[in-house]
């Protein structure tokens, strides 16, 4: 079977080159005959929001029953339902019953894809990996003592056999024992490849063993999850042949050369030479994150640990600047919805629904009569005038916005009216994005402020293992387009490396 490995250096197109592959092969299979996966639920939609858009006059949800993370596939071959899965509160109920502390889980789709408790986590590495447990043990320095840390595998298992569940890695360990379940596919498409872990490669070569022509498509320089179990060696280590997109559409010429000097410093990769796209940008280097001016521009705020990004969250709050952090905006949805929609029906317009519950949310008491609050004789389809509430829904006054919704709070009144003053629009574009750099894989944005500080235990991974830190540093120099903003690190012992 003919086999292309792809390598897409940062900002080279991947994933367009991938959706070509699907127009070609379009032309003579059908499309349902055609997978495309991708390591995450998000590159899998995106993906298929894509195709969708280059082949309008496809059926998405018939014509593509296969583009979908590697995940969905086995939740779909194996013909289990949402009852059957692992849910936040089956982890909370376990916990209970074992008597150890999970924090809150997260979830992808139907699956819970973390639960947050050191020795579950280790014993789902062990699992993909596919690694005797003791062994994982043994390797993951871990300040537990090995009896309980087997206790809760065992717990663990025993819950799950009891109440009948499957957690996310039970879904791959029970698809690569019945690869008949897979579908036979004629082109098989792999992004991401370098963030797969060894159970999720069993199942990307059965699907390649059955098919006529497989693509897999990735960034060994780009691979940041070897601490959680990816396996970047099976994707270095697979057999076809080798394409390097080498021309980059986002990173200019003076990043590209530094990100050059840190990617070199990789011992074990695929060798690939790229090009920076026809623009110099700039670097600029700094003593203090305070010293940058923010305000204005398009901004990626990286760190390597979430709690480093702490201090800046702080300080863009103080300045009345609107931002994410991690996909949340400074101001949650409601509360922008409550502000627009009060100064929308003071303007004379209407509101509906769903807007309307969130006004009378942060409404103060003194301006709803009482037992009008929770609008029950409301109608959820209708839309709804300043006279409309006055009238039937016991609104009493119709003062400024941040006068009749003090519910809010005193300190975000604050802080919108400081984003408001700057011109800014509460439901517009955010500018200004916060993320950790293992949350911004994929991302870019034209100012990249970049924090070199590291955790302990990122500082420890150079002495040991160098490469995913540098690694890490290429990820994020590379999400700029135009002008890298380093802040040098408060102590150079532990920092990034330039």
């Amino acid at each position: 079977m003919p086999l292309l490995k792809v390598f897409g250096p940062p900002g080279s197109g991947k994933t367009t080159y991938l959706l070509n592959v699907v127009e070609q092969e379009l032309a003579t299979v059908h499309p349902s005959a055609i997978g495309y996966f991708a390591f995450t639920r998000k590159a899998s939609l995106e993906a298929k929001e894509r195709a969708i858009t280059k082949f309008p006059h496809l059926n998405p949800d018939v014509d593509f029953p296969w583009f979908r993370t590697l995940h969905s596939l086995a939740y779909q071959c194996l013909g289990v339902s949402s009852k059957d899965i692992m849910k936040a509160e089956h982890y909370q109920q376990f916990a209970q019953e074992s008597g150890i502390l999970i924090g809150q889980a997260i979830t992808d789709e139907d699956f819970v894809i973390h639960a947050d408790n050191p020795i579950l986590n280790e014993i789902n590495i062990a699992r993909i990996k596919g690694l005797d447990l003791r062994t994982h043990y043994n390797n993951s320095r871990l300040d537990i003592e090995w009896h309980h840390f087997e206790y809760v595998e065992r717990a663990y298992r025993h819950f799950k056999e009891v109440n009948g569940l499957l957690d996310f890695t039970d879904l791959l360990e029970l698809i690569n024992a019945q690869p008949e379940r897979l579908p036979t596919l004629t082109v098989v498409i792999l992004d991401e490849a370098q963030d797969l872990s060894r159970l999720q490669w069993d199942i990307v070569h059965s699907l390649a063993d059955k098919a006529q022509r497989a693509f897999i498509a990735g960034d060994d320089d780009q691979a940041l999850y070897n601490w959680a179990g990816a396996d970047v060696d099976s994707f270095l280590n697979c057999e076809g042949a080798v394409k390097v997109l080498d021309q980059s559409y986002r990173v200019p010429a003076r990043v590209h050369a530094l990100a050059n000097q840190v990617v070199h410093r990789i011992k074990k990769r695929q060798p690939k030479e790229w090009r920076s796209r026809d623009y110099a940008g700039a670097i600029h280097y700094y003593n203090d994150f305070m010293h940058i001016d923010i305000t204005t521009g398009e901004w990626l705020v990286l760190a390597s640990a979430n709690y480093m990004l702490n201090e800046l969250y702080a300080w863009i709050k103080s300045q009345g600047l609107l931002f994410e952090r991690h996909g949340q905006r400074s101001v949650p949805e409601s509360i922008m919805s409550a502000v627009a929609g009060w100064e929308s029906l003071r303007k004379g317009r209407t509101v509906n629904y769903p807007a309307l519950k969130n006004i009378y949310k942060y409404l103060r008491s003194e301006y709803v009569a009482r037992g009008f609050r929770n609008l029950r004789s409301a109608d959820p389809e209708a839309l709804f005038s300043l006279a409309d509430l006055k009238k039937e829904h016991g609104l009493l006054s119709d003062g400024i916005w941040h006068e009749a919704l003090a519910k809010i709070g005193e300190e975000k009144i604050d802080y919108i009216i400081a984003i408001l003053r700057r011109g800014t629009k509460l439901t517009g574009k955010v500018q200004i994005k916060l993320s950790t750099i293992h949350g911004a894989k994929g991302g870019e944005a034209d100012n990249v402020l970049l924090l070199t500080d590291l955790s302990t235990k990122f500082a420890k991974e150079y002495d040991h293992n160098a490469d995913d830190i540098n690694r890490l540093l290429y990820v994020a120099v590379t999400r700029t387009r135009e002008v890298l903003h380093i802040v040098q690190p408060k102590n150079t012992l532990k920092a990034f490396r330039f």
